[in-house]
C-alpha cells in the first residue's frame, strides 16, 4: 500500500513537472516543444525529486512522532542540493547510456559540464519550498480521499503504462529511431502549425481592432465637421435673414416718412383752415348782436373740435 500511494504520487508529480517544463520550454523558444525524456507526458525527474522530498518528511515526522518540523531555509537547502545531485546524475547516465542530451547549461554561468548551474539549483531550492508547502499538502489531501484498493489498481496501471512508455523509449533510441523521430517530428509539425494559428488569429484580432478604432474615429471626425458646417451655415442664414429684414424695415420707414409728412402738413392746413373760419365767425358774432345762448353754444362746438 505505501509503495502503491508513493508510486501513483510519482507519476502526478512527474506530470506536473512535464506541464511546467512544456509550457516553459514553449513560451522561451516561440513554438512547442515536447519535454521529457519519454514519450508519455511525464519529466521523472520531478516525480523523483518530489517523492523523495515526501518521504524524507514523511520519515523525520514518523520517527519524531510529529515534534520536528523543517524550517524554510532548511528545506530550501535540501531542495537546492538534492537538485544538484539529481540532476548532474540523471545527465550523466543518460548520456553515457544513450549518447544524447536532454538539457545543456553550457551558455549559464556557474555550470559544471553544462549537467548543472547554479541559477537553476536556486530556482529548484525555491521549487522544493512551493512542492513542501503548496503541492504536497493539496495532493496528500486528494489521495487521502482515494480508497487503498483504487490506490492499488492505478498504481498497476500507472506501473505498466510507464513499462511500455520506457520499453518504446529504449527501442526508439536504439532500433526505431528513425521511425520514433520522424513521427516526433510530424507531432511537433502539427503543433508548430497550431501554436503559430493562435499566433495568427492574435495578430489578425489585434489588426481588426485597430482597422475599427480608426474608422470609428474617422467617422465622428467626419460627423464633427458635417455638424460644424451645419450650424456655420444655418448662422449664416440667420444673420442674412435679419440683415435682410433691418433693411426691408428701413426702407418701408424711409418711404412712409415722406408720406406721414405730406398728412402731417395736410392736416395742419386743414385745422389753419377751420381756425381761420372760426376766427371770422367770431368777428362776425362781435360786430353784430347774437343772443348769448348762441353765442355759447359756437364756443362750446369751437372747444369740441379744438380738442378733437
Amino acid at each position: 500500500m505505501i509503495i502503491s500511494k508513493y508510486f501513483v504520487y510519482f507519476i502526478f508529480y512527474s506530470f506536473l513537472g512535464w506541464i511546467y517544463e512544456t509550457i516553459f520550454c514553449t513560451i522561451k523558444g516561440g513554438k512547442w516543444e515536447n519535454r521529457g525524456f519519454l514519450f508519455g507526458p511525464i519529466c521523472p525527474i520531478y516525480g523523483v525529486g518530489a517523492d523523495t522530498m515526501m518521504i524524507i518528511l514523511d520519515v523525520v515526522h514518523h520517527y519524531t512522532g510529529g515534534g520536528f518540523e523543517f524550517t524554510w531555509w532548511q528545506i530550501f537547502i535540501i531542495a537546492f542540493f538534492g537538485s544538484i545531485v539529481l540532476e548532474y546524475v540523471t545527465s550523466y547516465v543518460l548520456e553515457r547510456k544513450f549518447h544524447a542530451v536532454w538539457w545543456d547549461y553550457s551558455n549559464i554561468p556557474l555550470n559544471i559540464h553544462g549537467r548543472i548551474c547554479l541559477p537553476a539549483s536556486l530556482g529548484f531550492g525555491f521549487g522544493g519550498l512551493l512542492v513542501v508547502y503548496f503541492i504536497i499538502p493539496r495532493s496528500v489531501g486528494l489521495g487521502s480521499n482515494i480508497p487503498p484498493l483504487a490506490m492499488e489498481i492505478m498504481s498497476l496501471v500507472f506501473m505498466a503504462l510507464l513499462a511500455a512508455d520506457l520499453t518504446l523509449t529504449v527501442s526508439a533510441l536504439t532500433d526505431f529511431e528513425k521511425y520514433v523521430a520522424g513521427f516526433e517530428d510530424n507531432v511537433n509539425k502539427k503543433m508548430d502549425a497550431f501554436v503559430d494559428g493562435i499566433a495568427e488569429k492574435v495578430e489578425n484580432a489585434g489588426s481588426f481592432v485597430t482597422e475599427k478604432a480608426e474608422s470609428a474615429t474617422a467617422y465622428v471626425t467626419e460627423k464633427k465637421e458635417n455638424a460644424t458646417a451645419y450650424v456655420n451655415e444655418k448662422k449664416e442664414s440667420a444673420t442674412a435673414y435679419v440683415n435682410e429684414k433691418k433693411e426691408n424695415a428701413t426702407a418701408y420707414m424711409a418711404e412712409k416718412k415722406d408720406t406721414w409728412i405730406e398728412n402731417a402738413a395736410s392736416m395742419k392746413a386743414s385745422k389753419s383752415k377751420m381756425y381761420q373760419s372760426a376766427v371770422k365767425r367770431v368777428h362776425h358774432f362781435k360786430y353784430k348782436k347774437v343772443e348769448p345762448k348762441k353765442l355759447e353754444d359756437f364756443i362750446r362746438e369751437l372747444k369740441s373740435k379744438k380738442k378733437h
